[in-house]
């Protein structure tokens, strides 16, 4: 949202035209999509495309070969009746027969390898490429939006999908999609065999299969509700911990981790709910599908004894139509095991698909509009009225006119929320306005392409984003787009070198160790607040553009580098128009033109000389600044003093020499040694070979200990289950026997009755028990994956400072965690563990039924059972490493969008938008490579689990019928024996379909794991230490402090300081960019531990204090105020810790902070929505309210880093005024580079280099003539 987002005062809703309305709307509407789960395949190339029908072809083959050996069975079971029945005149050829089908079998599975192989391996390639082209263009229609949307829907949601959604939907149209087109194969070709072999039983058997169609409509369409439910939940709890985690120090220092986990926990228990419902219907349906297959058993037995006591079907049509009946109906439900993935994948689609398709009304990378060959550079806002589409009830300027003259400087003041920043971001066209027009000389601006506009105009605003790359490339994407784009690396060098001189940054960049190819952290977060700015300012000039805005650029510099960073602006203006927006007015007063912006309307303009004589609201403001001639008293004392620019420019080469600590409390603070390309490098590599997966298994179970309940339920439902192929197996055995004897016995039709109503009976026990397993587990699972990221992000939260320095830890890499990785270890949760018992129950039934009818048999198909059990082990190890290496690409490149969207202002500004793509295009593609050969490996190892069951066939029956042709088995036990083993295995076989699941499963619980035992360094929710003294002295006192950050200990950032801080007394910590100041605060609020020496607090160690006790004898107002999603009354009280606070004292703090009027403005005062950030209101009242927010605990100790560089000269004397007040009785330490600010402390630390160059009060300091002295002059000429 824009940084003034509302007037001060007189906020009221204003009156809308139907033109004004309609504006608005298009900037927020999103058209209705109608997407289906196959409407992704439009982002599939040619070369996809004829990927994917060969994939489809071979996986057809794979699922027709799956009936065949049924159709065998029959073959054999007939030439075993006929061995039987004929005695030896039949065995010379039905030995022949016996082995002339055996062989068949090994055909069978020949084909099935390569048939899966090409399938899955096919499907897998595919869906990585279809899904990389759908990431890349969702990125690009992010790109593509106008800031309303960003406004309305925040980075956090918009960014998810890249992570779960597009996951889901990978996961779908790969393997998912290759099982079942496989299983249509299949359905396909038992249709086709069984009409073939008996039309008639075949048609009494179609009810299944429509009934399996029925319930996966009805299913869908009832899950597609719960799956939107949890949807919605999930991103909104995704929101809540990447605004937590991207805030991590703003949260350590109020203590607000337990607020959080408490917001975060609310989102997480609605999703785990609709959860749950979704995954126990999918688990009935699934039932309903096991109990259907048993029931068309069951008929075709009663119906085919029917038919063949007339001799209207053959014994070996009934057998095969009968194993095939059951075939189908586990086709069905391999479909329905998937039904949860593809609908989820639906969901994903219709959220990926509403962005895509949505025409941005101010779109960046269109090429329509005008294209002037040559401008002046003339900007002039004409009667313009505009309204943000996110706070409608508000109108930030109404019938406001301005010029800006081409080739001056004028510059914008006023009160915050005034709309000054308004207009920068309209002439950007961020916006649309809703009346009124802005012109570039003679042309409309929205008649002119967007991107071609951009490129005229450089934006440094107040609050600066870098890039997570090195400081080089920062600078040069300020080339994005225009003709210097392609400069040699060289000549990019040169104009980067000498842009960064004019910046004043050269010197302190060469003063890191490696330069221009240090990196600077997430969002700029290992360089300081003034480095920061001077290198987005660099970035501005490198182009020399025709149009240069500057928006607070200097407020966060020092005095001496303010003043040669704008003399060096000065010197380069020529031919440039130049818009200064500011609020220190020093800054401005050699502007050639001065408008003054009030409530959103033009209310004076002039140059400073004429705005002074007319005493008006300029005059006003002035005065305000507190520049009067008491001020000034002391440096008239010293007036020998010279000042010049030539000064000024000799000065640029002395700041911040060899600095490179992160000056800011906010951020990451060192210089990795590591230079990266943009955000694009790998999550951290986890040895994982120690981590076995039952011991990744135990640890999952601990998780759900609190289930043990359900999941004891659910392992006695999954041990019954286990027994079902063995039961089956003896039914069926007997059913065979009794239909090959039904013509020649006249009881045989009432035995296969029997027999088939034990299988009816068969049908409903195992219905229940699926739907019991089902449901219970469904519970497990979602409590489980609830558990998981609650605990996790609590962890995180807990963590030291240190642990969000390092680069793998970035927001968007442990938000990805949590949104995806979490989800993922259900994988091997108690549901995995159930289908596992399942599988060994069913081989122990199996063995003991098999070895108790007939030993031999038993033992020689046993012996085969290994090799697919240790096939389908090797495919679940070949699969998690595919799943590592995919888990790291998705993770990093899900933070590096995540990190393009944050700054989606910056990239918009700098039209980054197709570098953007093309490095994320590029990273993509590399990734894609490299997973292509794991992928391979995998599917080969699962291919070989999928058609070893046949060979495994192909021996049973050869052996089988050979023990048959011996006399020493009947075919009741050769069927018994037969059906137990092979059909166990092939069912257990099965599992390892999961084995992508739980691929991914071991991977996160490793990291999961990983993360919980993981013990903080600084544990922000410890309960050791001793309590601070109720009413502390606020006596803080530093002994030979030295201290390295933890990412680059060899370079000291503050070396053997000492000093004491008396309590109730005033101290101020000054110095050029990079001295240490913030440093210190970062110790004192012990974000970090000193390396060497100690800090007391009232004689007190704080390493041996309560550290939330310790913290919360402090208020903090940074430089870079951080708001959370929610009310102005939550921030606010925020910091209070178990504190009942009235609204009174809310109201009195936001007083203070001058802050009270505008709050009781708005509509829902206390009650009212700061948005993602606070970014609906101005850096000035954010920064207000971070005051008001450490003044309402009324904290011992009260610590400003420049805690009103935000605020307009106006508020800033009322506030310093309401800090004086405040201050008295508590201790107070201030860090400023206004040093009229601070000339009243007690004691003034003057900072060099890491050490205390001079320290007294401000009157011993300037009698010393020394550094101070000459600080405070160039600041009190600046002012004046």
């Amino acid at each position: 949202m824009p940084t003034d987002a509302s007037p001060e005062k007189g906020s009221t809703t204003p009156a809308r035209s139907n033109q004004e309305q309609e504006i608005i709307q298009r900037q927020l509407h999103f058209e209705e999509v109608d997407s289906s789960f196959f409407s992704l395949f439009q982002y599939a190339t040619p070369i996809d495309f004829l990927v994917i029908a060969i994939s489809a072809v071979f996986a057809l083959i794979a699922g027709a070969l799956v009936p065949l050996p049924a159709v065998l069975f029959g073959q054999l079971s007939d030439v075993f009746v006929r061995v039987e029945s004929g005695g030896s005149a039949h065995h010379s050829g039905s030995g022949q027969q016996i082995s002339y089908y055996s062989t068949f079998f090994l055909y069978i599975a020949l084909a099935a390898l390569a048939s899966w192989f090409i399938s899955t391996a096919g499907f897998s390639h595919a869906g990585a490429r279809i899904s990389q082209q759908i990431r890349i263009r969702y990125l690009e229609a992010l790109l593509r939006q106008n800031m309303g949307v960003f406004d309305d829907m925040g980075s956090g949601n918009l960014v998810s999908p890249l992570g779960a959604d597009l996951n889901a939907i990978q996961d779908a149209m790969s393997q998912k999609l290759s099982i079942t087109v496989s299983s249509i194969g299949t359905l396909l070709a038992t249709y086709i065999m069984s009409f073939i072999l008996h039309w008639k039983l075949t048609l009494m058997l179609t009810w299944s299969f429509f009934l399996g169609l029925a319930l996966l409509y009805l299913g869908n369409l009832v899950a597609g509700r719960y799956l939107g439910r949890s949807t919605e939940a999930q991103t909104a709890s995704s929101s809540v911990a990447e605004e937590a985690l991207g805030s991590i120090k703003s949260i350590t220092a109020l203590a607000f981790q337990k607020q959080i986990s408490s917001s975060y926990d609310c989102q997480l228990k609605k999703a785990e709910k609709a959860g749950s419902a979704l995954k126990t219907l999918m688990g009935i349906m699934v039932a309903v599908t096991v109990g259907t297959g048993y029931l068309n058993v069951a008929l075709s037995f009663w119906q085919g004894s029917n038919f063949l006591e007339h001799g209207k079907i053959s014994f070996m049509a009934l057998v095969a139509i009968t194993v095939i009946a059951k075939t189908a109906a586990f086709c069905v439900l391999s479909v329905g095991h998937n039904a949860e993935t593809f609908v989820t994948a639906k969901g994903a689609a219709l959220r990926v698909m509403r962005m895509t398709s949505r025409i941005s009304p101010i779109d960046p990378m269109s090429d329509i509009g005008q294209v002037p060959e040559q401008i002046d550079g003339t900007i002039e806002l004409r009667d313009i009225k505009h309204i943000y589409p996110s706070r409608p009830e508000i109108a930030v300027a109404n019938g406001l006119s301005v010029r800006f003259p081409a080739g001056k400087i004028t510059a914008v003041v006023g009160a915050s929320g005034s709309g000054k920043s308004s207009i920068a971001k309209l002439i950007m066209r961020f916006y649309e306005p809703v009346g009124g027009q802005i012109h570039l000389d003679n042309h409309r601006l929205q008649d002119l392409n967007l991107r071609w506009l951009r490129r005229q105009i450089r934006l440094v605003n107040q609050d600066t984003y870098l890039f997570d790359t090195t400081i080089l490339k920062n600078i040069e994407y300020g080339f994005c787009g225009t003709p210097l784009d392609n400069l040699t690396a060289a000549e990019k060098l040169e104009r980067v070198e000498a842009a960064a001189k004019s910046a004043c940054a050269h010197d302190f960049i060469m003063g890191l160790p490696q330069g221009y190819q240090t990196t600077v952290g997430p969002r700029g977060s290992k360089m300081s607040g003034g480095q920061k700015q001077r290198i987005a300012i660099a970035r501005a000039l490198v182009v020399e553009p025709k149009l240069l805005i500057l928006d607070e650029a200097t407020s966060a510099l020092d005095v001496r580098t303010e003043m040669s960073v704008q003399a060096a602006l000065g010197a380069s203006t020529i031919d440039r128009t130049t818009i200064i927006i500011a609020h220190r007015l020093s800054t401005v007063r050699q502007a050639d033109n001065i408008v003054v912006v009030e409530h959103g309307v033009n209310v004076e303009e002039g140059t400073h000389t004429e705005l002074m004589g007319r005493q008006g609201t300029y005059f006003a403001l002035v005065n305000a600044q507190d520049v009067s001639e008491g001020n000034k008293e002391d440096v008239n004392e010293y007036s020998h003093l010279e000042a010049g620019t030539k000064e000024l420019a000799d000065n640029q080469h002395k700041v911040g020499d060899g600095q490179d600590e992160r000056e800011g409390v906010w951020g990451t603070l060192a210089v990795s040694d590591q230079p990266a390309e943009l955000a694009l490098s790998t999550a951290k590599k986890d040895d994982t070979s120690s981590s076995s997966l039952l011991s990744m298994a135990k640890f999952v179970l601990q998780l759900n200990k609190e289930e043990w309940y359900y999941i004891s339920i659910g392992l006695l439902c999954s041990a019954i289950a286990g027994f079902e192929e063995p039961a089956s197996a003896i039914l069926f055995g007997h059913a065979v026997v009794e239909a090959a004897t039904t013509s020649a016995h006249d009881q045989a039709k009432s035995r296969a009755s029997f027999w088939s109503w034990m299988f009816f009976l068969l049908a409903v026990v195992m219905m229940i028990v699926f739907s019991i397993q089902s449901s219970v587990f469904a519970i497990c699972s979602e409590r489980l994956i609830y558990r998981a990221r609650k605990l996790a992000l609590a962890h995180m939260l807990r963590q030291e400072i240190a642990f969000f320095d390092k680069k793998e830890n970035s927001p968007g890499a442990l938000v990805n965690f949590l949104s995806t990785e979490a989800a993922d270890l259900a994988g091997i949760s108690g549901g995995t563990v159930g289908l596992i018992l399942i599988a060994t129950s069913t081989l122990t039934a199996a063995f003991v039924v098999s070895v108790a009818f007939g030993w031999k048999l038993a033992l020689v198909c046993s012996a085969v059972i290994p090799i697919l059990i240790g096939s389908g082990f090797i495919g679940v190890w070949a699969s998690s490493r595919f799943e590592k290496l995919n888990e790291e690409h998705t993770r990093a490149s899900a933070a590096y969008a995540g990190e393009a969207i944050s700054a989606i202002q910056t990239v918009a500004s700098l039209t980054m938008e197709t570098r953007i793509l093309q490095d994320y295009e590029k990273s993509l593609a590399i990734h894609a490579k490299a997973g292509l050969k794991a992928n391979l490996k995998a599917c080969l190892v699962l291919s070989l689990a999928r058609s070893g069951v046949y060979a495994c066939m192909a021996l049973g029956f050869w052996y089988g019928g050979t023990l048959i042709l011996g006399g020493e088995y009947s075919l009741l036990q050769f069927v018994i024996v037969y059906s137990s083993i092979i059909t166990s295995a092939y069912s257990a076989g099965l599992i390892f379909s999961f084995t992508p699941n739980i691929g991914k499963a071991k991977r996160s619980a490793v990291n999961l794991q990983s993360l919980l035992e993981r013990k903080s360094q600084i544990d922000p929710e410890s309960l050791l230490g001793k309590k601070p003294p109720q009413q502390p002295r606020g006596n803080i006192e530093f002994r030979d402090v030295s201290f390295a950050y933890p990412t680059r200990p060899q370079h000291l950032a503050l070396e053997k300081i000492s000093f004491n801080v008396a309590g109730g007394s005033s101290v101020a910590f000054i110095g050029h960019t990079g001295s240490g100041k913030s440093t210190i605060i970062s110790l004192i609020e012990r974000f970090y531990d000193p390396t060497a020496g100690s800090i007391l607090l009232d004689g007190e160690s704080i390493d041996s204090l309560n550290i939330s006790e310790y913290r919360s004898c402090m208020g903090l107002v940074t430089q870079e105020p951080v708001l959370l999603q929610g009310t102005i009354r939550m921030n606010i009280l925020a910091g209070c810790k178990g504190e009942e606070i009235s609204d009174v004292a809310v109201q009195e703090a936001c007083k203070q902070a001058n802050i009270l009027d505008f709050v009781s403005s708005l509509p829902d005062g206390l009650n009212t929505v700061v948005g993602n950030r606070g970014e609906q209101l101005s850096g000035g009242q954010r920064q207000r309210l971070a005051i008001a927010r450490a003044l309402v605990k009324k904290p011992p100790i009260l610590i400003l880093d420049e805690a009103t560089s935000a605020v307009d000269t106006q508020s800033e004397s009322l506030i310093q005024d309401a800090l004086g007040e405040a201050s008295r009785g508590r201790t107070t330490i201030t860090v400023a580079h206004r040093l009229s600010t601070i000339r009243h402390a007690d004691v003034i630390y003057v900072l060099e280099q890491g050490r205390i160059a001079e320290s007294g009060s401000h009157s011993s300091l300037m009698a010393k003539n020394g550094i101070y002295f000459d600080m405070f002059s160039k600041d009190d000429r600046r002012q004046s």
